[in-house]
Parts: structure tokens; sequence; C-alpha cells
């Protein structure tokens, strides 16, 4: 018999296409890559599951024998630094000393007070207002505690008060200022800058005394502006008071007012300053506790304050400045008292003045806060020690 050949029939999967091949090997793939993902996120729940539990099978039992000491310690005020030590030995656990260690920081805030103030920039302008120059504190009070302890003038020197008009009006001349003039130069500032505040504390951080403009009309308004809150002939009574107050708002915690200003003195002659009409205004900031700086003798200031003696322009060169800051001494070598109006400020005024507070002419001379010449106005024998030398003249 013969024997049959094998059948070379092909089998299902050699009959399938090569599309349907490819296709059963992708799902395969597939299932198997599923299944081995499935098995490996399986396997990490397991521990997420134990430690999620794991903490809550623990509660903090050794944190309670320490609350009720904690909780009396707190309660009396002299042992809170001892709270702070008992947390830290008595809490190794790191979740449970999270609440004591929140109870205790008002106590550390309330142990070092005076460390707080530098970092805020405009809380400490305040606290350096109040601090460094305790007269000077609001403007109700301050020129009632200067009049209470007034400084000693030299019986055997010049006695020089200084104030600088037009300060706060540039930043880098302000620095300049603070940096190289030597106190207790003062500072006359116009009620229209816009940082005034500020202005004032760092002029009182430096231990200098304040002087505010009062804008008033001028004897030639035609030539000078005063700008949108002048007191003047315009006004009624009732508006001079409304920007009185005005400027006395801006003025808070200067030491006083001035009707001078970077430009001169511009009242004499018939400005409003000499005027009856002015009585009230002089009756309102004698009543607030201010001090009133006269441009010049010829106001006619009659309520308790100063009157400067000697102007010198600021806008000059500097061997202008020079002769003129050398010609305010007396000749004759005898003391006086000179008020000494500088304005505006400028960097060669600054220079020279710097120069000339520490040459050799600062020998026959004590520089004095204005102040310190206070008087109750031109009946007051100021008057007589006017320096021969300089008379008053506008810038």
């Amino acid at each position: 018999m013969q024997n049959r050949p094998a059948s070379s029939r092909p089998g299902l999967w050699q009959r399938l296409p090569v599309i349907g091949r490819l296709l059963i090997a992708f799902w395969a793939v597939l299932l198997a890559g599923g299944a081995g993902a499935a098995a490996f996120l399986l396997h990490q729940q397991k521990p997420a599951v134990l430690a999620q539990v794991t903490p809550q099978s623990k509660p903090p039992l050794p944190a309670q024998p320490t609350s009720p000491a904690r909780s009396s310690i707190v309660s009396t005020p002299a042992p809170k630094e001892t709270t702070v030590t008992a947390a830290g030995t008595q809490a190794p656990a790191a979740p449970v000393p999270a609440k004591p260690a929140d109870m205790t920081l008002p106590t550390a805030a309330t142990t070092i007070p005076a460390k707080a103030v530098p970092p805020s920039p405009a809380g400490s302008s305040t606290a350096v207002t109040q601090q460094t120059l305790p007269p000077v504190v609001s403007s109700a009070a301050s020129p009632s505690s200067l009049a209470a302890s007034p400084p000693l003038l030299p019986t055997d020197k010049t006695a020089i008060a200084i104030v600088l008009q037009g300060f706060g009006y540039s930043d880098a001349l302000t620095y300049d200022v603070l940096s190289r003039i030597p106190a207790p130069v003062a500072v006359g500032i116009s009620p229209y800058v816009s940082n005034i505040s500020d202005i004032i504390a760092r002029a009182h951080a430096s231990h200098r005394e304040v002087y505010v403009t009062l804008p008033m009309q001028s004897a030639h308004p035609e030539r000078v502006d005063e700008g949108p809150h002048a007191l003047g002939y315009g006004n009624s009574a009732a508006d001079d008071q409304r920007e009185l107050e005005w400027c006395l708002s801006r003025a808070a915690g200067a030491e006083g007012l001035t009707d001078a200003s970077e430009n001169g003195d511009d009242q004499p002659g018939g400005g409003y300053a000499t005027s009856p009409d002015f009585s009230p205004i002089a009756s309102t900031i004698s009543s607030r506790g201010l001090l009133y700086l006269a441009g010049s003798a010829q106001d006619g200031r009659r309520t308790r304050g100063m009157t400067a003696t000697a102007w010198v322009d600021g806008d000059t060169d500097a061997a202008t400045l020079d002769s003129r800051l050398a010609a305010l001494l007396p000749q004759d070598g005898k003391p006086a008292k000179i008020l000494l109006m500088v304005g505006p400020i400028t960097p060669v005024m600054i220079d020279r003045l710097a120069n000339w507070l520490k040459g050799p002419a600062a020998q026959n001379f004590v520089v004095v806060p204005p102040s310190a010449f206070a008087d109750s106005g031109i009946s007051n024998d100021q008057a007589a020690n006017l320096s021969p030398p300089n008379p008053v003249a506008p810038l």
C-alpha cells in the first residue's frame, strides 16, 4: 500500500492575514501590560493604606500628662520663658509640639518690643519721631516742652541759630543736609511738600527743629504766588481760618510756623503778616503751642516765637557764600545772638555751610536751636540783638 503524504494544509494562525495577526498581537500586549500595571498599583496601595492607618492607631497619649503642666505655666505671667524651655524638653514627638509652639509666639513678641521697631519702615518713622526727640511729639505740646527747659546760651561766645529753608524738595539734597550739616541746624519746610510727615520725621530723627511755612499773601502778590492755600486780603475770616487749619494739619509735629520761605521774606512793606487781620491768626498759632518764626523784625511779630536777624542767599557761588558767612560774626568780637535764615538749599550752599561750621571760625560761636531765642514778641530785647553786618534782605 502506498503511504499517504502528510497534509500540507496551513493552520489557523497561518491562514490569518497579516492585519489579523498584528491586531491579535496588539491586544495580547495591551492585556499583559494592563495586568502588570494593575498588579503594581495594587502592590503600591497596600503600604499607603497602612501608612494612613498607622498614625491613627497611635493616639498622642504621651502628650496628655504635659498638658496640665503647660496650661498652668501659661496662666502665670512670670515664667513664660520657661514654657518655651519645657516645650523643647518634654515634647520629643514631632506632631505633638505644634500647638504649644503656636501658643508661645505672643510671649516672644512681648519680650523684645524694642527690636521689633526697625523692620517696618512706616512704623519706624513714627517711633523715631517720638523716641529720638522727646519734646517733639505733637504740635500742641512740643513748644511748651521746649520753653520749659530752654537750652543755655553761652555768655562768652556768639550764639547762632540757623534755619535752612526749602528742605524736603529733593531727596538727594535732603540726604546731604542730614548727613553733612550738624544738628541743631533747623529746617524750614513748605506745606505743599507731598511727603511732609516723613520729612518732619527724618528731621526730628537727626535732632533738628522744624518750621513749616504759612502761605500768606506777600507785599507784592503780582510777583509771588503763594499757592492755593494762601491766607490773604481776598479771603474772608472764615477762609483764612480754614486755610490755617489746613496748614496746621500739614505741620503736625513741627515746632512752629514761619512767614518765610526758600524765596526769602516777602512780608515787610504790606504783607498779610503785617496787617491787623493777621492778629487772630497769630492768636490761634499761639494757642496751639506753636512758635512763630518771623522773617524779619519789620514783620511786627506780636506772638511768642523768634525773629530772623540775617539772611544768606543759598543760590549763589561758593566765594559769595564764604564771604557772607564770614561777615555774620560781629567785628568787635562781642557775643551776640544771630538767627540766620538760608535758602534755597543747593549743593554749593551745603558744602560751604558745612565747611564754615567746622572751620576755624567755629571757635567763635556756638550753634543753638532757634527755640533758644524764643520770646514774647518785638517788645522783648531780641530786637536789640539784630546783627548789624547783615541787614535782613529778601532773597
